[in-house]
């Protein structure tokens, strides 16, 4: 998308807001607010029974989630089970395999997959014969296409070669890990201390075994963090110059992940030197000629995602941006999100209800949202812009026999600011973000989000909510 991004830093204070991120629409705060829409788990056999009869040639997403990881870092946001039994993750992969079966009967395995994902956790933390275990279970079952991403999270400081090497012999074809910051005093003050050496030893392993792209995450706001600290990772991490890079801000929740408190946010980079930062990794990873995909994404030019950006083609759903842009998603494991048949679905997060619930019955859905007309039209008007940094009213009004201009006028009108501050350009047949705006992407979707709009009635103002948007 847009190149040589100017972020002006008085810009970025002021739209410095929570936001959600958009990886769905209604986020997942928002299911079951309307007795209408209220999902009964009882129901999902039936969403993947019909999925697979109405939709039999489309392609699906599929996510398993393994959950344990041999110890916590401090900054983690994610579902994890810190565990080093291997009895443990026997009784887990016993669980995922009867989910297996009973999604099996409904027929939704005929469906072909084309992206395909493992994370975590740290899926890596799994022996041998059990990931191949675990990929054979689902492989046996599901059809991958040809060509298909087929992707895993790793922690590099415990995943071996080994593990990498058959990762790769299995299919899979692209790796993500976490960098975060490679400075030493940002490290042991997350618990995350991860060394150049190793890190750079297994992308080197993922690279010799065939895998065709490596992601890395970086994390902005951490305790002793500086503007130069930060940079020189950012520069190591040009130097290793893995395809894709994600730049998240960190989201501090201590009100629902109680291990952040233990961090000490007096050290944390105050809010210029946060913005600083952003600018300076904005910046440098453009002088390096990656593609900014917007909101904290980054690839190089010859990468999928690149040029799907490029055709307009980019997609986004709960593993992030994507090529692949069938809507549903299957996903297995303790509280996994999926999205079948109009209806978002969610396994019951606590990992010893999970394997009490699978085992015994198959299923272990616990929450969900079934998506009215109006939930899906804001959907796409979200993840267009969010994905592709624009939204072409006459696709949209014939898509949902709407009128834009007429149903949006509200939104409109609430767009003329960010419009004045040069984030979006509204045009007569489209709305169109700039390259701040692509930055700022979250500010200008949040127009679009009836039921946050709703919230700031009520007086929530989602800052217990959602993460900084910078």
């Amino acid at each position: 998308m847009s190149a040589r991004i100017e972020v002006p830093k008085e810009l970025l204070k002021r739209y410095a807001t929570s936001a959600p991120r958009y990886t769905s629409y209604p986020t997942a705060v928002d299911w079951e607010k309307d007795p209408d829409k209220a999902f009964d788990p009882a129901d999902y056999p039936k969403r993947l029974a019909a999925a697979a009869d109405a939709r039999p040639e489309e392609a699906l997403s599929l996510y398993t989630h393994v959950p344990f990881c041999a110890e916590l870092c401090l900054f983690c946001g994610c579902n994890v089970q810190i565990s080093r039994s291997d009895e443990r993750r026997e009784r887990y992969l016993d669980a995922v395999e009867s989910e297996l079966a009973a999604v099996e009967a409904t027929g939704i395995h005929r469906r072909e997959v084309k992206q395909f994902h493992w994370g975590g956790g740290t899926p890596t933390s799994l022996t041998l014969p059990q990931l191949e275990r675990l990929f054979r279970s689902i492989t046996d079952r599901f059809r991958i296409a040809d060509g298909a991403e087929v992707s895993i999270e790793v922690d590099p400081r415990v995943t071996t070669h080994e593990q990498v090497h058959l990762l790769s012999d299995l299919g899979f074809n692209r790796i993500s890990m976490g960098i975060q910051d490679f400075e030493p005093d940002v490290q042991k003050a997350i618990k995350r201390v991860q060394s150049e050496e190793m890190t750079r030893g297994l992308i080197d392993a993922a690279r010799q075994s065939g895998m065709e792209s490596v992601n890395v995450d970086l994390i902005y706001g951490l305790p002793h963090q500086t503007r130069a600290g930060f940079a020189r990772t950012v520069e190591t991490v040009l130097d290793i110059a893995p395809e894709r890079v994600a730049l998240f801000h960190y989201a501090h929740v201590p009100w629902m992940k109680r291990h952040q408190n233990a961090m000490d946010i007096d050290a944390m980079p105050g809010a210029e030197e946060k913005l600083d930062i952003f600018a300076d990794a904005i910046a440098a990873f453009d002088r390096a000629g990656y593609v900014y995909l917007g909101l904290d994404h980054f690839a190089l030019p010859g990468d999928e995602l690149s040029r799907a950006a490029a055709e307009g083609t980019l997609h986004r759903n709960f593993m992030g941006y994507t090529t692949q842009r069938g809507r549903e998603m299957l996903s297995l494991g303790v509280s996994s999100i999926g999205e079948i048949d109009g209806t978002y679905v969610q396994n019951i997060p606590n990992e010893p209800e999970y394997v009490a619930m699978a085992t015994g019955g198959g299923f272990a859905a616990h929450r969900g949202h079934t998506m009215s007309a109006e939930d899906k039209l804001r959907r796409d008007v979200i993840l267009e812009l969010m994905c592709n940094g624009r939204i072409d009213k006459r696709s949209v009004e014939a898509n949902h026999g709407i009128v834009f201009d007429e149903t949006f006028a509200f939104e409109l009108k609430e767009l003329e600011t960010p419009a004045a501050d040069g984030l979006v350009e509204l045009l007569p047949d489209e709305l169109r973000l700039t390259g701040i705006g692509q930055v700022l992407m979250r500010n200008v979707a949040v127009v679009f989000d009836r039921y946050l709009r709703e919230r700031k009635a009520r007086g929530e103002n989602g800052q217990q909510t959602f993460s900084k948007t910078l």
